[in-house]
């Protein structure tokens, strides 16, 4: 009786707990939504938003700040959770500037000091502080004190570090040099007059002074203003969001998505693994506290990046519209990785092994799924082997299908632990998962050579040497692991079912994760070097070209020869060796997914190796496995669907069925001669806007009104009676080029220009 009493306590405390997290989060991303709605309706104009941001950053938020600093009882700190979590911020920072500064040609120290701010600094008070009062209300009460103790790592160690680095990229970029004096002088002078920084030292000396029980009519006073603060930022930073939503499309997602990858990923795996070292070895506290304190930095690092940091990118000119959409991706992303995060640290002390079944039966489910989007991929794939990045993608597929072939027969299967079959089953599930690891590194070295001119011979001996590395290795590996270790024992409730081998097996995963994402990463940015190097000869000869073909109009015949050459030396020499920018955005998508993939599945192999299993490790554990095994249906949404060849039949069918035909697809501009284009840029400068006035009108056709619409015959008239053209004829042809140069279209693109009274046209859009 007295466990089922204890039983149903915990059920109903845990309820409790996520009854408010449910609150919190519903309070925060309402609000959220409130400001949004408010901005996009009109409802809060642009000023009033500026005053609101004023309020909060010198009023509101520095009050809070003293009020929490001043009570906040020191002796009860814990300096070497402080101390590592400093320790995290300040290896995530240096770690996002270096990779930034060896990213940007010529180095940008600028951008990387921004980036570098918005990965480590988290918006503590408007979102953090809810959300952690709800979560420690009844435990570790103390921890929500620790926000405004964090706060200041950011602000006084850190964020210094990175104005001077924008104050140097500033004066690079206006070719300045500026004393080295002046420069400290100006930078502590704006730390110093910050409102935050100089209230949180204000508040640190009134507790000292006061022995953190400072005069009511302080805290009374300013507290007052403190309370105004969590509902006016979130509604700010709803606020924020109006207008930098539709931004987010394309090759623009990329690097918001690496930011947030870093704030939200890397930063908490850090925290909390640095955390658990340092408590572990120089803490004082208990196990149960070590746990507690390095749940709390893990969760404190997916707080989303704190609304300041779009303040310092408007003062120095940088990456606004970039900040601010990353803001809006982080804040919606963070949400469910934080209730996720808080229902599991809600059960953390369970015993993981009590959900391993489930975990089993996650990893069946996944790959039954990915096996099919695997041989979809395959399929898609047979058409580009031509090229060596889809070589090494379909290579890199193929790894998918047999680790995920492994963790099939292992679940169907029951078999001896010295079957034959068992061992077949680990070399396929273990030497699969370390190709998939290989294989990326060696799309990544592929990108980075994909430049230079290669030959067919070329490409077919590097396959062979990645698919050497690739597979011989994983599989000698594997072999080594099982003839010097014991043999395995599949037993359905043991939590280590995914290192069967032990330490050992994590040790060498361990060692093939780090190689390949480390070689990933390199090579990522030594591509991006290189390819801000080739933009710039590109642009110099692109220059030359139109000064050679300026030059040779008066005798085009016999300069249009060597213009070709010119052109065939400098910009295409290795165009069969070049990807467009469509198949390079893939490439680069999925390596990012492998690398988040990577980084995660090294964090559960070191938490393997020297930590103990609870319920964080059993989130990491179903990541790694949504991450690992699902990592084919993330390949098939990049590869496998060709949205053009899914959109078009519908969009030809309703074309069919509503127009009567379908799109004609006009020429490009660079393919038209050069007197239609010249008659196009005539037309667009004299004589548009009047033609626009003169003889376009409202049109009904079928349901719809069709607003600036005129017809052929309309057009051939006007040309005729304005005396651009002498005949009908002449008109006729006239119209035809700017059919062609795409200056006008048909009303629904079914018909080419034709001079008559029946057919609609209308003016394309500048």
């Amino acid at each position: 009786m007295v466990s089922n009493k204890t039983a149903i306590n915990m059920s109903d405390s845990d309820e409790d707990l996520m009854n408010n997290m449910y609150n919190a989060l519903f309070q925060c991303f309402g609000i959220i939504i409130t400001g949004y709605l408010s901005g996009r309706l009109g409802l809060v104009s642009h000023a009033a938003g500026i005053g609101l941001n004023r309020f909060v950053g010198t009023f509101a938020l520095p009050s809070l700040i003293f009020v929490n600093m001043a009570v906040l009882e020191l002796s009860s700190v814990n300096l070497v959770f402080l101390g590592s979590l400093l320790l995290s911020k300040t290896l995530v920072f240096v770690s996002v500037a270096l990779i930034t500064v060896l990213v940007t040609r010529p180095p940008d120290m600028a951008r990387a000091a921004l980036f570098a701010i918005f990965c480590t600094q988290s918006n503590d008070f408007a979102i953090g502080a809810p959300i952690f009062e709800a979560l420690y209300r009844h435990q570790h009460s103390e921890f929500v004190q620790y926000l405004y103790l964090v706060a200041p790592i950011n602000l006084i160690i850190l964020n210094p570090f990175g104005f001077a680095m924008m104050e140097l990229g500033k004066e690079y970029n206006r070719h300045e040099t500026t004393r080295r004096s002046a420069l400290m002088g100006r930078i502590s002078r704006n730390i110093i007059c910050n409102p935050v920084v100089f209230m949180t030292a204000l508040g640190m000396i009134a507790n000292l002074v006061f022995n953190h029980d400072p005069p009511k009519m302080i805290t009374t006073f300013l507290g007052t203003f403190g309370n105004a603060f969590t509902a006016t930022a979130l509604f700010l930073l709803g606020l924020r969001m109006v207008g930098n939503i539709n931004k987010l499309r394309g090759e623009a997602l990329i690097l918001p998505l690496l930011l947030i990858a870093a704030k939200l990923i890397v930063l908490p795996l850090v925290i909390r693994e640095l955390t658990s070292i340092f408590l572990g070895k120089f803490g004082t506290v208990n196990a149960d506290d070590s746990l507690a304190f390095s749940m709390f930095g893990f969760l404190y690092g997916m707080i989303p990046s704190a609304p300041a940091v779009f303040v310092y990118a408007s003062a120095y000119n940088l990456e606004m519209d970039l900040i601010a959409s990353s803001m809006v991706l982080c804040v919606f992303f963070s949400a469910p990785i934080m209730f996720l995060t808080a229902k599991i640290i809600s059960v953390a002390k369970l015993d993981p092994s009590n959900n391993i079944t489930a975990l089993k039966g996650y990893q069946f489910n996944v790959s039954i799924f990915a096996i099919p989007a695997s041989l979809w991929i395959i399929l898609v794939m047979l058409k580009k082997l031509k090229s060596l990045p889809f070589k090494v993608v379909f290579c890199l597929v193929i790894s998918q299908v047999i680790s995920c072939t492994g963790v099939l027969l292992e679940y169907l299967s029951e078999t001896p632990k010295s079957h034959p079959l068992t061992y077949i089953q680990l070399m396929l599930s273990i030497a699969g998962d370390m190709s998939c690891y290989i294989w990326t590194a060696c799309l990544a070295f592929t990108l980075l050579i994909m430049h230079k001119p290669f030959t067919d011979e070329f490409q077919d001996k590097i396959i062979y040497f990645y698919m050497i590395i690739s597979w011989g290795v994983p599989i000698l590996l594997v072999s080594v692991l099982m003839l010097t270790c014991q043999p395995p024992l599949f037993i359905k409730s043991d939590f280590d079912q995914n290192y069967v081998y032990g330490t050992p097996e994590a040790a060498t995963l361990t060692m093939i994760l780090l190689s390949s994402i480390i070689c990933t990463i390199v090579c990522l940015v030594l591509h991006q070097r290189q390819k801000h190097k080739i933009i710039r000869p590109a642009v110099v000869y692109s220059e030359t070209i139109n000064d050679v073909q300026s030059t040779s109009k008066q005798s085009i015949d016999s300069h249009s020869i060597d213009t070709d050459d010119l052109k065939q030396g400098l910009l295409y020499e290795s165009e069969t060796n070049v990807m467009d920018n469509n198949e390079y955005f893939k490439h680069f998508l999925l390596l990012i997914m492998q690398a988040v993939a990577m980084f995660v599945t090294f964090s559960v192999a070191i938490w393997r190796i020297f930590g103990k299993t609870n319920g964080l490790y059993l989130e990491l554990a179903y990541s790694e496995t949504s991450l690992m095994r699902g990592q084919s249906i993330f390949t098939l949404l990049i590869y496998g669907i060709n949205y053009q060849s899914i959109n078009r039949p519908i969009v030809r069918a309703w074309n069919k069925f509503w127009w009567g035909g379908s799109p004609i697809e006009c020429p490009s501009w660079e393919e038209l001669p050069y007197d239609t284009r010249k008659t196009c840029d005539n037309f667009m400068f004299k004589h548009r806007e009047k033609c626009l006035a003169e003889i376009t009108h409202l049109t009904r056709w079928k349901l719809w009104k069709y607003k600036k619409t005129f017809t052929g015959s309309e057009l051939v008239t006007w040309l005729v009676e304005n005396n651009i053209c002498s005949n009908r004829d002449d008109a006729l042809g006239y119209s035809i080029k700017l059919w062609n140069g795409q200056v006008l279209r048909h009303l629904n693109c079914t018909e080419h220009f034709q001079d008559a009274s029946n057919i609609l046209y209308t003016f394309n859009r500048r």
